[in-house]
């Protein structure tokens, strides 16, 4: 049977792109399968314009209106070290499971010692588990830190960030472009690189000032990619003193099943922002 040219021509056309996409690896590794939007024409003296520009490579705009598709992740790890109680504590193995619609986040993890500790915020109060969604003890002095927890990831920050309005603003100094803006009673300075996707944060809540940066992002899920993008490492400080060390092993960004509901008796005792509690 003969092959008619215009057929040959475009399946010709289809076998040079697909051999192109599968040499192009995103900026995660060879497992991304996209490369990172153009950043030629993104103005960085308009905060409204880096947001929407740190949104769009995160992965977080999504169909023909372009709305913010990302309203649940997961992502976890076998390694990592945490500060509890004033002393680092080696992790075993970690999962954060985040609900920004109800603003909450569940930090499950276990350290060395086979000690499971499961930290939960959710809207204004926090408390912890002995289970996800089991007994929970009222943890009110810690609502503050794990409130700032949740803006400082990264799409929390695009979404912090945009609900800050016109508080969020923008400045270019030495070649580097950072965001400012108040999130949760704390103020928020995210520099950013060319993808203006953050790099680097710094959190002031109070007297407290904490650092974090955020290295190598990419699609992290295992096997269905979705072209939403988080840092593989992530490190943050405080006083020169690091307090959490995370590198990422897997994540699902496709809206996983995630809730925070507020245990009856946490409602009871009341929400009140304390200080950190490292």
């Amino acid at each position: 049977m003969k092959i008619q040219a215009p057929a040959l021509v475009a399946c010709f056309a289809l076998a040079v792109l697909t051999t192109s996409a599968q040499a192009q690896g995103g900026r995660g590794g060879a497992n991304v399968q996209r490369q990172a939007p153009s950043t030629q024409n993104t103005p960085t003296n308009d905060p409204k314009k880096v947001i929407e520009t740190m949104q769009d490579n995160l992965g977080m705009l999504r169909g023909m209106q372009r709305n913010d598709g990302v309203n649940r992740i997961e992502y976890w790890g076998t390694a990592g070290t945490k500060v509890v109680n004033g002393k680092p504590v080696q992790l075993a193995n970690w999962r954060i499971s985040i609900n920004y619609t109800m603003q909450g986040m569940r930090f499950d993890y276990t350290d060395n010692n086979k000690q499971r500790t499961i930290e939960v915020v959710s809207d204004k109060f926090a408390w912890n588990e002995d289970t996800p969604g089991g007994k929970a003890t009222p943890m009110p002095a810690a609502l503050a830190d794990r409130q700032l927890q949740l803006v400082l990831t990264p799409i929390g920050m695009a979404k912090a960030a945009k609900a800050a309005g016109d508080q969020a603003k923008v400045a270019t100094a030495g070649g580097a472009t950072t965001l400012t803006f108040p999130a949760n009673g704390a103020t928020i300075t995210a520099t950013l690189n060319k993808y203006m996707e953050p790099v680097k944060a710094e959190a002031r809540l109070g007297t407290t000032v904490l650092n974090v940066t955020y290295d190598q992002y990419g699609d992290w899920n295992d096997d269905a990619k979705a072209d939403i993008y988080l840092p593989k490492h992530v490190v943050q400080t405080q006083n020169g003193m690091t307090v959490l060390d995370l590198t990422i092993t897997n994540t699902n960004t496709y809206n996983p099943y995630v809730i925070t509901p507020v245990p009856e008796n946490v409602r009871n005792a009341g929400g009140a922002a304390g200080a950190r509690s490292n």
